[in-house]
């Protein structure tokens, strides 16, 4: 193999959510105090999955160390960031469209330090996945890339209409199937202030918007927000307003293989999605909460459950397979939206242990085998 895989970190970690703003202000106290467990001290997800996985102890993976990001903005603050540590303070650095120029100072990155190399991301917010793309766009060719993306929810949807449904079906309960009803009802939707700009849950949208990637050369794995045949025969305009959305990328072209109960046939239909592609580049994304409350517990956004495994592998193959006969090169991949402070850990009262370092290696595994 000619070229290196280049894995570095990027822990750009806006969420305004305050039970995990809350988790950081706990995490400076413990730090203040010097409390910190040792075999905790990592971090983010990139320090975290150099520490548990074996396979980036291997010589195929050239670490090259971090993109760097204010610390207030990662999982795990400076002790002086403690006054900056406030839901309302995150809110205005998206609102503000501060994540968009964080992307582009990663393509810049990517730019000048990576390329013509393999880059792979391991980090927090899903939205620097367009910076990633940005950089590869411009030097393979958008027309050329194939970009698979794993991920439980489809982030091309203005936070508007996000926040609309929600209001929608916490009114409605009795009405609309509602995985996790104590969440819904958590939900604030009168009181967040969320505009809508680029970031986690919108980025795709403005990467097509924008041109940047092409919606046909676009494939969603896993997601669980596809409107259901419910929604679809609800006429509130809340409701009406998101599946109208929703639908127009399919109509741009973006293949989207919902989760659904027959994993067998999410497998059948992804290679079947893929037979209809004969392109020279690949690039995947990898947002574990696809996987969560199965093997994988460290995922920012728990508000689905996750499909097995097994079945992310098998998919996992299922690219491969594809890379070989099409002879499809893989140009980057990225491993996002993972919480640190729950990475490689072990919860007491449950018993379970987050396996996302596992997931990942099997993953990386299978990817580059024989590359």
């Amino acid at each position: 193999m000619d070229k290196k895989i280049k894995v570095f970190g990027a822990a750009l970690d806006p969420l305004d959510d305050p039970m995990k703003v809350l988790g950081k202000c706990s995490y400076v106290n413990k730090l203040a105090q010097n409390l910190i467990e040792p075999e905790r001290a990592f971090l983010d997800p990139y320090e975290g999955l150099i520490k548990f996985s074996e396979v980036f102890k291997t010589d195929k993976f050239t670490k090259i160390g971090k993109f760097p990001i204010e610390s207030w903005l990662t999982p795990k603050p400076k002790i002086e960031d403690y006054p900056l540590l406030d839901p309302f303070k995150y809110q205005e650095f998206v609102n503000s469209g501060a994540v968009r120029t964080v992307s582009f100072n990663l393509e810049n990155f990517i730019r000048e330090k990576i390329l013509p190399d393999i880059p792979l991301m391991i980090g927090v917010d899903h939205s620097l996945t367009g910076g990633m793309l940005s950089a590869l766009s411009k030097m393979y060719g958008k027309e050329n890339i194939l970009i698979v993306i794993f991920d439980a929810h489809f982030d091309a949807i203005p936070v508007h209409l996000s926040l609309n449904l929600t209001s929608y079906m916490k009114e409605h309960q009795k009405e609309v199937h509602v995985l996790v009803p104590e969440l819904l009802e958590s939900m604030d939707t009168q009181n967040i202030k969320l505009k809508d700009s680029y970031s986690c849950a919108s980025f795709l949208d403005y990467l097509i918007q924008d041109g940047i990637i092409l919606p046909e050369n676009l494939i969603i794995f896993g997601c669980q927000d596809y409107p259901s045949e419910e929604l679809f025969s609800i006429q509130d305009s809340r409701v009406k307003d998101y599946v109208n959305y929703y639908l127009t990328f399919e109509e741009m072209g973006v293949k989207i293989i919902p989760e659904i109960n027959d994993k067998k046939n999410m497998i059948k239909n992804l290679k079947e999605t893929l037979e209809n592609y004969k392109l020279p580049y690949i690039y995947i994304s990898f947002d574990v909460d696809v996987g969560v409350f199965k093997e994988i517990l460290a995922a920012r956004f728990m508000n689905v459950i996750g499909i097995e495994k097994q079945i992310i592998l098998e998919a996992v193959r299922t690219i491969k397979d594809f890379m070989v006969a099409k002879k499809c090169e893989l140009i980057g991949l990225d491993f996002l939206e993972i919480d640190t402070y729950i990475l490689g850990r072990e919860l007491k009262k449950s018993g379970k242990k987050d396996m996302t370092p596992e997931v990942i290696d099997e993953f990386l595994e299978i990817i580059f085998k024989n590359i």
